[in-house]
Parts: structure tokens; sequence; C-alpha cells
């Protein structure tokens, strides 16, 4: 009882100094009797707070907005925004957090709880500076950390190596094998990462197979890369007639398909959908002619 005392003498300033506090919105929380369960979880959302001499924001992070939910508004409350029309309020303390209080107040000196709940179901407490008015108060909805658009967003720009088209004879002959292979890639997995906040996000694509269109409408799909010259290449094409009426040059193009997978802070990883890289090359095939020569 003693030493439970003794903390009561310890915190009395700031008590009431929060009494204080809470007597400017007493009036706006007279007629509510809930008492907010500061170990509650918060739910889908960060919080965290701004303060300077110009007022006090709370923002409220959300993974998931619809367009147009951010929003920004005094007095302490935000407008509908998407399913997140919250308000904020200084908390009443009670029987039943008189010993969190006790517990946290000296954690967060100069600073007073308020609580913010929102229509959704979500509530959260923040500490506010004791000077703090409810007309000082904003609460701005903003659009969180979502690490699958991240990865997804990631995926979309990954560094690809710039890939060339390696081909042997370098002008082909009709019904003579040419030799295709791909320059500038050994088909190794490519990695990129980036960091919001304290999130991180890792992502992962590879090959898992390569289609070779060789412009004449034939096509082969295979999970080689070919070999360069002067080795022996697996993709080979011969062409029956010369590219003269295609502009000179066959479009040879390989369109490579990457799995894709990517994890959050290290932990274990997740599939994204595939994506798809095409690389292409102009390529003349020229037709032999037989000249007859004079004995």
């Amino acid at each position: 009882m003693n030493a439970w005392m003794s903390k009561v003498r310890l915190l009395l300033p700031l008590v009431v100094a929060v009494i204080s506090a809470l007597s400017l919105v007493s009036s706006a929380r007279a007629d509510d009797p809930y008492i907010p369960d500061p170990g509650a979880p918060a739910g889908d959302a960060t919080v965290s707070v701004d303060s300077d001499g110009g007022g006090v924001t709370i923002y409220i992070a959300v993974s998931d907005t619809s367009p147009g939910s951010s929003d920004d508004s005094s007095g302490g409350s935000s407008d509908d925004s998407g399913g997140w029309s919250c308000t904020s309020a200084a908390m009443i303390i009670g029987n039943a957090t008189r010993d969190w209080f006790v517990r946290e107040a000296p954690l967060h000196p100069g600073d007073a709880p308020w609580v913010v709940n929102c229509d959704n179901g979500f509530m959260s407490i923040v500490w506010l500076p004791i000077s703090t008015q409810p007309a000082d108060v904003s609460i701005v909805i903003v659009p969180g950390v979502d690490p699958a658009s991240m990865a997804a967003d990631l995926r979309d720009h990954v560094p690809v190596p710039d890939i060339t088209v390696g081909v042997n004879p370098a002008t082909g002959l009709v019904a003579m094998p040419s030799w295709f292979w791909i320059e500038g890639y050994d088909g190794s997995a490519i990695r990129t990462s980036d960091t919001l906040g304290d999130t991180t996000v890792d992502v992962e694509v590879g090959p898992t197979g390569y289609r070779w269109s060789f412009g004449d409408g034939e096509a082969l799909e295979t999970d080689s890369l070919g070999e360069a010259y002067p080795q022996e290449s697996d993709i080979r094409h011969t062409y029956q007639q010369s590219s003269l009426a295609d502009d000179g040059a066959f479009r040879v193009t390989v369109r490579i398909t990457f799995s894709v997978r990517y994890r959050v802070d290290g932990g274990p990883w997740e599939p994204l959908d595939p994506i798809t890289r095409s690389f292409s090359a102009a390529y003349a095939v020229q037709q032999l002619q037989s000249i007859l020569t004079g004995q």
C-alpha cells in the first residue's frame, strides 16, 4: 500500500496536468460510458503523430484505401473516406485504466493519452501534448505499406540485363541451318529489393522458358539459352526462303518467361504472377544462286 501511495505522489503533478487537459473535452465525452482497453489490438493500420507549433496531426496509415480516401481535416476528426471516418478525444482515466496509466505515463512526460476511434471498429491510443486543444488536432488517412504491391512494382521494373540475340552465320542462307543463342545473360536468378519505412521487400525472378520466333512463321520453345559460336548451338533453324520479301531481314525474337517470388523482411518466399520479356534482332537470309561458267 505504501509503495502504491509513493507512486501516486510521484505521478500526482502529471495526473493533475492530464486532468486539466481532459477537462477540455469532458463535455464532449460525458455521455460516453465506454472506456477503451489500451491492450486491445489496434487493427490493420499504423498510427503516428506529428506535433508542431501549428497543431497536432494524427496519421493513420492503412493498407487498403479506396480512391480519394486520403483525408486531412481539423477538429479532431476526419470525414468519411473509404470507410475510415475517425475521431479523437482525450482519454478518460477510470478504474479500468488506472494501472495502465500509472505504468505508461512516465514514458510520455508532458503528454496525455488520447483515443482515436473509427467507425469501422479501428481504435488506437496516442499521446499528445497536454496543452492540446480538440481544434488543434487533424486526422489524416493515408495509404500504408502494402508488401504485395511493393513486390508487384519491383517485379514490373526488374533490371533484366540488356540481352541480345546471337546468330551464326551473320547472314543466313536458304536451306542451310542457322544457329542462335542469347548474349548478355547466363540464365541466373535476378534479385531486386526496396524498403519503405520498416518494411523491406525482396523480389527474385528466374527464367522458366524461352520461345524463339524466327520471323518466317516458325517457332521453337525450349529451356536452353543456346551456345555461342564456335560451340554448336542447340537453337537452330533452317530457312526455306530468303528475307527479300520481308524488307530484307526476318525479325528474330526470343521471349523469356520468368517466374517471380517475393519475401517480406527476410521471411518465407511467396509466389507472384510471372512476367515475360522479349528481345529481337534483324536477320538477313539470302538465296544461293547457281552460276554457270563456260568451259
